[in-house]
C-alpha cells in the first residue's frame, strides 16, 4: 500500500536546501550562497513572524518526489520476489508510469531555482526598496498561507459531486483568468474517462444483483448440493470484479493526479516564460488556489465514487476481504489531495520570482 507522505506538524527528516549546505564539493561558493540564504530568511523573518512555518512547509514539499519514487522502488524489488507477471495496482509505480514522479520532480526544480532567485534578488536591495518588496512577496505567501490553513480545517469536508463537463469547463475558465495559454485536455480525458468507466461500471453491477436476486430465488427452492462446479465458477467470476474494480480505482486516482501536477508544472513555466498578458501574482495566487480546490474536491469525489462501487460489487465479500481495498482507496484518494496541495506550495517561490519581474520591467523606463 502506498504510504501516506502527508503528517500535518510532523515532518520526517528533510534535505538541506540545493546550495545551502554540502561541504565536499564547491566549497568557497557554497558557503557563500548558504550566507546570503541565511541572511535573507533573516531578513523575510524580521517582518513575517509566520516565515518559519512557510518555510518549514515548503521543505517539505521539496522531497516529495524523492520520497515517492524510493517508495516506488521498493515496491518494485517487492513484486519481483512475487515472480508474478500480472499488473499490480500499486499507486506509486502507476503515478510513476503516468508521468507523475516527473513533473513532479521539474516542479519541486524549478520551485528550488526560483527560490534562489528570489533570495538573490533581496541580497541585491536594500532601503526603502528592500522594505516594499518585502511587503508583496509576504502578501503573497500569505495567500498561500491561508490556502493550508484552509486545508487543515476543510480535511474533513465532504467532496462536491460534480459532473466531468462541469469541472473541465470550470478548469478551462481558471486558466484563462491566469492569463497563460494552457489547456486542461489530458487532464479532462483522465477525468472523463475515469468517470464514464465508474458510471458503466454502477450500471453493470445493477444489473448482476438483479440476476443474482432471481438466481437467489431459485435457488432457495432447490436442495443445496455439498459441491457445484457452476456455483464455484460464479464465485470466481466475481472475485475477479472486485479485482477489476480496485485495480480501475487506483489506477484512475494515478492517472488523474499525475495529469494534475502535470497541469501544474505547466502553469509555472507559463507564470514564468510564457504569460499572454501580465496579471498581478497575488491575483494569480488566488485564482491557483480555486484550481486546486477545484481539483482536490473532484479527486475526493473519484474516491467516494470507487468505493461505493467496491462496497457494492463485494456485497458477498468477506470483511477481511473487502474492507483493505475500500481502505485502500481512500488512503490513496487522500494522498492524491495532499499531493496535489503539496505541488500548489511549490508554486510560491515561481509567483514571486514572477513579481519581481515584473516590478523590474514596469521600472524600466
Amino acid at each position: 500500500m502506498w504510504p501516506q507522505i502527508r503528517v500535518p506538524q510532523k515532518a520526517h527528516p528533510l534535505l538541506p536546501h540545493p546550495g545551502l549546505g554540502g561541504k565536499s564539493v564547491l566549497t568557497g561558493g557554497l558557503d557563500a550562497l548558504e550566507f546570503i540564504g541565511k541572511k535573507t530568511m533573516n531578513v523575510l523573518a524580521e517582518s513575517d513572524p509566520g516565515f518559519k512555518r512557510t518555510k518549514t512547509l515548503m521543505e517539505r514539499t521539496v522531497s516529495l518526489s524523492q520520497m515517492l519514487r524510493e517508495a516506488k522502488e521498493k515496491e518494485k524489488q517487492r513484486l519481483a520476489q512475487q515472480l508474478t507477471a500480472e499488473r499490480t495496482a500499486h499507486y506509486g509505480m502507476l503515478f510513476d508510469e503516468y508521468q507523475g514522479l516527473s513533473h513532479l520532480e521539474a516542479l519541486e526544480i524549478l520551485s528550488n531555482e526560483s527560490e534562489s532567485k528570489v533570495q538573490s534578488f533581496l541580497t541585491s536591495l536594500d532601503g526603502e526598496k528592500l522594505e516594499l518588496l518585502k511587503n508583496d512577496l509576504i502578501s503573497i505567501k500569505d495567500i498561500f498561507a491561508a490556502k493550508e490553513l484552509e486545508n487543515e480545517e476543510n480535511q474533513e469536508e465532504q467532496a462536491l459531486e460534480e459532473k466531468g463537463e462541469e469541472f473541465a469547463s470550470m478548469l478551462t475558465e481558471l486558466l484563462f483568468e491566469l492569463h497563460v495559454a494552457a489547456t486542461p485536455d489530458k487532464l479532462n480525458k483522465a477525468m472523463k474517462k475515469a468517470h464514464d468507466w465508474v458510471g458503466k461500471d454502477q450500471a453493470t453491477i445493477s444489473v448482476d444483483m438483479a440476476e443474482e436476486a432471481e438466481e437467489s430465488t431459485k435457488k432457495e427452492e432447490k436442495e443445496e448440493k455439498p459441491e457445484n462446479p457452476e456455483e464455484d465458477k460464479k464465485e470466481e467470476r466475481r472475485t475477479k470484479t472486485v479485482e477489476e474494480v480496485y485495480m480501475l480505482s487506483i489506477e484512475s486516482l494515478a492517472e488523474v493526479t499525475a495529469r494534475c501536477i502535470e497541469q501544474l508544472h505547466k502553469v509555472a513555466e507559463l507564470v514564468l516564460h510564457g504569460q499572454e498578458e501580465e496579471k498581478p501574482a497575488q491575483d494569480q495566487a488566488r485564482v491557483l488556489i480555486k484550481l486546486t480546490t477545484a481539483m482536490c474536491k473532484e479527486v475526493a469525489s473519484l474516491s467516494k465514487k470507487f468505493t461505493n462501487s467496491l462496497t457494492t460489487v463485494g456485497s458477498n465479500k468477506k470483511a477481511e476481504v473487502l474492507n483493505p481495498m475500500i481502505n485502500s482507496v481512500l488512503l490513496e484518494g487522500c494522498n492524491s489531495t495532499t499531493y496535489i496541495q503539496d505541488a500548489f506550495q511549490l508554486l510560491l517561490p515561481v509567483l514571486q520570482v514572477s513579481h519581481i519581474q515584473t516590478s523590474c520591467s514596469e521600472a524600466q523606463p
